[in-house]
């Protein structure tokens, strides 16, 4: 070992005494056969090396302990462990003191904003002590064994007899006893799951044919000076640095801040829609019990929670108790705009970018943990907006609205192309590129706009008080930052954030569409300028010389009322049918993401000609599916599972492309995929049923499987039933113009 520099641990801490890691129960005598070795640059960091007992098998364990420069993990916040709140009798208990709490609180001089937020810390208190308790009997039941365990194993190491040794037999037993009943009922909980859920599509087959979990630890990080930091804690730190200084945009002294009067300008030249006085009044009415329960039912499962740790299953589990509070407690907000800063706090934890290494805050994406009261709030809010959207905004923007999807705008920018085609137009199609649009939006910006729209200013009121004073502290490796203060932004994971900011977006959208300057393409319904997936934008331009300049100038009016910020780096531009000599001049003035044949928008190649469609789009579909089937070929589930699992994975992915890429696909390659599936079922054995039992529907007796010929024609015919729908109207540039591409 001395040859390799290795040592020893426990011996290094005990160079004198002796102890033993295995017991042969054969031969009934103890030997040290386990070993921990460590080079000899880590030797000073060693503190402690220590032999445990011999409980569940014939090998003790070895606990060696390290001198670290930093804590390795921080304590985090408070989470309610949802086991607390399954068992009957627990549950019972708890809508007991509910019911009693308020009961007793809720009454007329007492704001319910106070008894709400009361209530929660009174109901922690509660949690905290029971699983307190529960931990505090399994703790000292098992501690008396252990200590038992060690007495008699000190006693047999020294001297052996054969009523020590069943003493110690017994106790293990015991003990290992003790811990089978702490696990049995998760044992049989999980074995019903995978008996009940393992074949059908759902979390549990999702996270076994998820390949290895996202790496989520940041080792270190590189601060404003390129220098390294390792400490968890001042990692932390640095994430709130940057991102406060994100979400509070108006103390940068290098960003404008708009004045009233310049936002009621621009609104103005857009001339906006506005809702009609019915319209206006409906959302106005008091929130009901039903729509607060209907909103509490929707919460989806196993989401992590917002800073109070209060999960979404509580909220469902104590509905019952809970929805008469919290119905009076939203109408107060609503009706006086004012809402808790405890109620708005968030928590930002850090995920690493796929394919960037996370040592820059930019290259990790932050997720914010909001608390469910709050979401419950907005979805209320949202819920009373999503219909009234439709009538606010233009056909051209497809995110978020009822009934338009993103097909709407793969579609468009097809029949564009292929009337430039057909009619010889040149021109220049841009996709922008909007750096961090949803973090930076203003609010006042934000609350003229939904006031210009027709929102009643009571509405537009308690839409605001969920930025009334928000904050936020950054969790990472367990270590809470400091928290520091919001002051532009959606609030991500709200769900009300997208309504809000389409809103905002729509009037820039109207401006372009009337802008003299701004030249769309010419079609027989007129000019068609651009296509909107929420901040995605997609222009289709005419004369690029005349049209970019206004172009800019605009956008830039628009972000000094907005903050929003156009990345022209990586705005794409794919020019159509423009001479050498004007695309050279425009190369040199632009410094755009130039593509000469596709340009990415939405996950989807567009192509500017047909025959290269499939190429830039299937092709890369089939090979990536290939991939992921080969992925999964290890993993062990019946053939019904892989047919589940082809059905929650791969019939997504296809039902993408096939509905956004208005194109016929050749026989020989949906032959090809369907073949690559039936394989995968049959894990490349000859198949135990025909292709037809495999497909049939199964009222006929079959397994319902993918019949990727009827997909596609589905999928390709679709959007023409949806044009005639009650919430739908289409922004093709004309329908049955462009039949190569339409059914």
């Amino acid at each position: 070992m001395h040859s390799f520099d290795l040592y020893d641990t426990w011996r290094i801490c005990h160079p004198n005494t002796r102890d033993y890691t295995y017991f042969s129960h054969v031969h009934s005598s103890y030997s040290r056969i386990d070993l921990c070795l460590i080079h000899s640059s880590a030797l000073s960091r060693l503190l402690e090396a220590t032999i445990g007992i011999i409980t569940w098998s014939d090998h003790a364990p070895l606990t060696l302990t390290f001198e670290a420069a930093f804590p390795p993990r921080g304590m985090g916040n408070w989470r309610l462990n949802d086991s607390l709140i399954v068992d009957r009798d627990d549950v019972s208990t708890m809508l007991q003191l509910l019911q009693e709490y308020f009961t007793t609180n809720v009454i007329g001089d007492v704001a319910t904003a106070s008894v709400w937020l009361a209530y929660k810390a009174v109901m922690r208190g509660h949690f905290i002590q029971r699983g307190a308790q529960r931990k505090r009997r399994l703790n000292a039941q098992m501690t008396a064994l252990i200590c038992r365990i060690t007495e008699l194993e000190t006693q047999n190491k020294s001297s052996p007899t054969p009523n020590i040794t069943v003493q110690l037999i017994s106790q293990c037993r015991e003990l290992e006893h003790l811990m089978l009943q702490v696990t049995a009922r998760s044992i049989r909980r999980l074995n019903y799951a995978h008996y009940t859920q393992g074949n059908k599509p759902g979390k549990l087959l999702a996270s076994k044919l998820k390949g290895k979990r996202m790496q989520t630890n940041i080792p270190y990080l590189l601060d404003a000076n390129n220098v390294k930091i390792y400490n968890p804690a001042l990692i932390t730190d640095e994430f709130a640095r940057y991102y406060a200084s994100l979400y509070n945009l108006g103390l940068d002294h290098t960003v404008p801040s708009p004045t009233q009067h310049d936002i009621d300008l621009f609104l103005q030249a857009a001339s906006l829609p506005s809702l009609s006085p019915s319209q206006a009044t409906d959302l106005l009415a008091a929130f009901t019990e039903e729509e607060v329960l209907k909103a509490i039912n929707a919460l989806p499962k196993n989401k992590a929670p917002g800073p109070d740790g209060f999960t979404n299953l509580y909220y469902q589990v104590f509905a019952s108790s809970l929805v008469p509070t919290l119905t009076l407690f939203f109408n107060d907000i609503k009706n006086t705009g004012i809402i808790p800063p405890e109620m708005l706090q968030a928590t930002v934890v850090t995920l690493p970018k796929p394919g960037k290494p996370p040592t820059h805050c930019a290259n990790v994406r932050p997720i914010s943990l909001l608390n469910v009261d709050a979401k419950l709030y907005a979805k209320l809010l949202a819920t009373r907006l999503a219909p009234l959207l439709p009538s606010l905004i233009a056909t051209e923007q497809t995110g978020f609205v009822l009934g338009r999807q993103t097909c709407d705008n793969t579609r468009c920018f097809y029949d564009i192309i292929d009337l430039a085609h057909r009619t010889n137009t040149s021109g220049l199609l841009l996709a922008l590129d909007a750096e961090k649009a949803f973090d930076r939006l203003h609010w006042g910006y934000m609350r003229l706009v939904l006031l210009k729209f027709g929102l009643p200013a009571q509405f537009v009121h308690s839409i605001m008080a969920l930025y009334s004073a928000p904050s936020a502290k950054v969790l990472a490796s367990g270590f809470l930052s400091s928290s520091f203060h919001i002051t532009n932004g959606t609030r991500q994971g709200c769900p009300l954030s997208p309504l809000i900011f389409i809103l905002a977006l729509e009037p820039l959208a109207l401006q372009i569409k009337i802008s003299q300057a701004i030249k769309g393409m010419p079609t027989p319904n007129g000019e068609h300028k651009l296509a909107l997936f929420a901040d995605d934008i997609l222009l289709f331009l005419t004369t690029p010389e005349i049209s970019l300049p206004s172009l800019f100038h605009l956008l830039d009016s628009f972000g000094a009322l907005s903050y929003y910020k156009n990345n022209v780096s990586k705005t794409q531009a794919l020019p159509i049918n423009i001479a050498a000599s004007s695309l050279g001049s425009l190369r040199s003035k632009y410094p755009f993401d130039w593509r000469s044949t596709s340009l990415k928008y939405l996950g989807i190649s567009l192509s500017k000609s047909r025959g290269t469609i499939l190429k830039e789009n299937f092709t890369p579909l089939l090979n990536s599916i290939e991939t992921q089937l080969s992925t999964w070929s290890t993993n062990e589930s019946s053939w019904l599972g892989r047919m589940a699992a082809i059905k929650m994975c791969i019939l997504p992915q296809i039902l993408y492309y096939f509905r956004n890429i208005p194109v016929f696909i050749p026989a020989h390659l949906l032959l090809r995929l369907q073949k690559l599936l039936h394989a995968h079922i049959w894990k490349g054995k000859p198949p135990r049923l025909s292709a037809s039992t495999v497909t049939a529907p199964r009222r006929n007796g079959g397994l319902g499987f993918l019949d990727l010929q009827i997909v596609l024609q589905s999928s390709l015919t679709s959007p023409t039933v949806v044009v005639n729908a009650s919430q739908r109207t289409t922004s093709m540039v004309t329908v049955g113009e462009c039949h190569d591409f339409h059914i």
